[in-house]
């Protein structure tokens, strides 16, 4: 394979992949309705607030202000990353675009009078591309394994709110650290994914049979006294839970 071929298989597979990722990027698309206001938040405001509060001590809890801090941080993040989605995918199709067709004169020996300028063309974009898609991934990347899906509690992977565990009922985190995070009670958006946040039909089944556990273990009345024998305890909607497929 002669260069200028790989250099046009190189150049038309990056516009491809790029058309390919714009038909399925979460935010461009609107993927779910909590990703609607990315972009358009007021994180200014939620700073200010946040300054102001922390300025005259308003928060009650080293845990809430570390919370308020966190959504702050996570408001410019998801606003960034609105921005990089549109930028890094629209400059990849564009430049995929302009390096296929210099591809394509390139292989068919068009306008070789020009052929170090339009290399030289070719080689700059590519870098762009590169560089700009790089920097988008990394930053999806570090909201994915970082950001707080508040919408959700935690839940063990059958879908149950509570376990029964060392002689009381737990949830599926720990509980001592609240008061130092509260968002320790709410799943990361890499955790999302799992099934115990998305529909389960074999839960939904469960759920219809009065006999089943899934329905007759919904409730406690002490902690500390196991009800029966539930070694789980369900939350009356847990297996209705459904999240749109963004995150995987």
């Amino acid at each position: 394979m002669n260069n200028n071929l790989l250099f046009l298989c190189l150049a038309f597979a990056v516009l491809i992949l790029s058309a390919v990722t714009i038909i399925v990027a979460p935010i461009i698309n609107r993927a779910d309705t909590s990703l609607r206001n990315w972009g358009t938040q007021n994180c200014q405001q939620q700073k200010d607030t946040y300054d102001y509060k922390n300025k005259n001590n308003k928060y009650t809890s080293e845990g809430l202000k570390k919370v308020a801090k966190r959504q702050v941080d996570e408001c410019f993040s998801q606003n960034a990353m609105h921005d990089l989605e549109y930028t890094s995918l629209i400059m990849d199709i564009v430049f995929g675009f302009i390096c296929t067709i210099l591809g394509f004169l390139h292989y068919y020996e068009v306008g070789k009078q020009i052929e170090k300028i339009s290399g030289l063309i070719g080689l700059i974009t590519g870098a762009i591309i590169a560089i700009i898609t790089c920097i988008y991934v990394g930053y999806s990347a570090s909201l994915f394994n970082n950001g707080v899906e508040r919408n959700y509690y935690k839940l063990y992977s059958n879908k149950a709110e509570y376990k029964w565990k060392d002689g009381k009922y737990t949830h599926n985190y720990d509980e001592s650290k609240i008061n130092d995070d509260p968002d320790v009670v709410h799943p990361r958006y890499r955790d999302v994914g799992k099934k115990q946040y998305n529909y389960n039909s074999e839960y939904y089944i469960l759920s219809q049979i009065t006999s089943s556990e899934v329905r007759t273990c919904t409730s406690f009345t002490n902690a500390n006294t196991k009800n029966g024998d539930c070694e789980y305890i369900w939350g009356s909607n847990e297996y209705n839970t459904s999240i749109t497929y963004i995150y995987r």
